[in-house]
């Protein structure tokens, strides 16, 4: 009996260990939609860096493509209408020399991948494994849109990029950055962690567009610690949407879109037809342009055609190059490319 005993103990400590070890998955992201409660952060967990603030809703990157959603609590609290152009989406990541790239945290390896877990649930990200207190900084370029304490995500940060993208820091032991601060590619935003539903030290990190999770690895080449490419190309089937009462709490559907005017992002987000597709006609084109006026009706943005120089584009809205180029924070008149979304006014 005495033999017995000790061995039931063991087993009882394994399975509470294992119930410990347990990713967020993509059902979490709801969850926190149900505690309706204010959260504080434990002043050891929040010592708040220097970064500036945004004054203007203007300064929040595609807030108009997000339809003016700008949620400091919820990761997912809403669906939004994706702008796909015959079932794709391109992104520009860097361009020239601005919103540069950097690696989420240093990392010793891919320990849970993007995608259908053992167990039959989703992750809804990846899992890096690093030490304790290793410094993560933001990817790109962007203003902090959560940092707070966020059910199975643990302390979690979130990031949302001028070019439509968010990225999402989980599992962290501290914080240095609070909603609306601009942080810069390389900027430290906390240290990580073992916050949340997990045993190990580990960064939890995301990659979305309009709220929807996608393959992290699509963009970043974790063995190389580099883009994949310049360019990220999303269809509907890359996004896995889930729906938003699959926790039991249903929300106010989004806010109709008018065709008029649709939401624009304030710096550009390039959407593009597939190369193999034919140049839009001349009619399609105006549409085009109706379409991409920005929200106020004082913005105006134009999608770059096949063949179209910086000089005819801004003769076409009688302005000067040199107006696009400043608009667009764009320094060199040649770097333009066929699909990429240009602010013209």
């Amino acid at each position: 009996m005495r033999h017995i005993l000790p061995l039931i103990l063991l087993c009882t400590a394994l399975l509470q260990l294992n119930a410990q070890n347990v990713d967020v998955t993509v059902q979490s992201q709801n969850v926190a939609l149900m505690d309706t409660t204010a959260v504080v952060l434990d002043p050891a967990q929040m010592q708040v860096g220097s970064y500036p603030s945004v004054t203007e809703t203007y300064q929040i990157p595609s807030f108009d493509l997000y339809d003016h959603y700008w949620d400091v609590q919820h990761l997912r609290s809403r669906l939004l209408q994706i702008p796909f152009a015959n079932d794709r989406l391109m992104l520009i990541l860097v361009q020239s020399a601005n919103n540069p790239f950097e690696v989420p945290c240093v990392f010793d390896e891919v320990v849970l991948p993007y995608g259908p877990t053992k167990k039959g649930a989703f992750h809804s990200g990846v899992d890096l494994k690093v030490e304790p207190q290793t410094l993560v900084k933001s990817c790109f370029d962007g203003v902090v849109r959560m940092a707070r304490p966020y059910g199975d995500y643990g302390l979690l940060v979130t990031i949302r990029h001028y070019n439509g993208l968010e990225t999402v820091y989980a599992h962290l032991d501290k914080v240095c950055v609070k909603p609306g601060q601009i942080v810069n590619a390389g900027d430290v935003i906390g240290q990580t962690g073992k916050s949340g539903n997990v045993s190990d030290y580990l960064l939890h990190f995301e990659t979305r567009f309009m709220n929807e999770c996608f393959d992290p690895e699509m963009m970043i080449d974790f063995d190389n610690e580099t883009l994949v490419r310049n360019t990220l190309v999303l269809s509907s089937a890359d996004l896995n949407i889930v729906p938003l009462d699959d926790v039991g709490t249903k929300l106010p559907a989004p806010k109709p879109q008018s065709a008029a005017k649709p939401p624009v992002a304030p710096k550009p987000v390039e959407t593009v037809k597939e190369t193999a597709t034919p140049s839009v006609s001349e009619e399609d084109e105006q549409e085009n342009i109706q379409l991409q006026r920005a929200f106020d009706g004082e913005e105006e943005y134009h999608i770059v055609q096949k063949g179209e120089t910086l000089y005819r584009i801004s003769l076409k809205y009688g302005t000067t190059m040199q107006e696009i180029l400043r608009l667009n924070n764009i320094q060199n008149a040649d770097h333009i490319v066929e699909g990429q979304r240009l602010r013209v006014r």
